[in-house]
This record gives C-alpha cells, sequence and structure tokens, in this order.
C-alpha cells in the first residue's frame, strides 16, 4: 500500500465532500426531520475518504473506490449529492 497523498485535484474535491459532510451534518441536528438513518448513511459514505486520500496508489481503482462510496449514497437520499459536489470540486477546485 501507498503513503502517497492523493493528487491535488482529488485531495481538495475529497476534503470539499467532508466539508459538506460535516456542516450538512451539523445542520441537521438542529431539525427532527432528518432521520438517524440518513445521518449514519452519510457518515459511511465518507467515512473511508481520510484512509484513501492519504494512501492513494497512482490508478484508478482508488477514484472507483471513492466514487462507489459517493454514489451509494446518493442512490439513496436527495442531498446532499455527494458525487455532484465531488464532481464540482474536481472542476473549480476555488
Amino acid at each position: 500500500m501507498s503513503n502517497a497523498l492523493a493528487p491535488e485535484p482529488i485531495l481538495l474535491a475529497a476534503l470539499r465532500v467532508l466539508y459538506v459532510a460535516a456542516y450538512t451534518t451539523r445542520n441537521w441536528t438542529l431539525s427532527e426531520d432528518v432521520s438517524r438513518k440518513q445521518i449514519n448513511d452519510l457518515w459511511e459514505a465518507i467515512h473511508e475518504i481520510p484512509d484513501l486520500i492519504k494512501q492513494w496508489r497512482n490508478d484508478d481503482e482508488c477514484l472507483r473506490e471513492l466514487r462507489m462510496y459517493l454514489k451509494e449514497y446518493d442512490r439513496r437520499w436527495a442531498s446532499p449529492k455527494l458525487e455532484e459536489i465531488f464532481d464540482k470540486a474536481l472542476q473549480n477546485p476555488n
């Protein structure tokens, strides 16, 4: 296994997903309208991201794995759309 960080565009996009998940979860705690199941599914989707980006293998498999986690959440819930957030951040890292 590699100890290389993900390439900067992927790293920044993954960090954006984590940021959105963190503030979204924080905001959800102020409402009774969001289920604990959705919160659990969100964190189930993103909890592997830190390990993936810090042990990046310079191949397409890591990116596929990261997207797999994001898509799994997106299939179940209307928002936040994790893969869309990731893709937008990849296209515009600012």
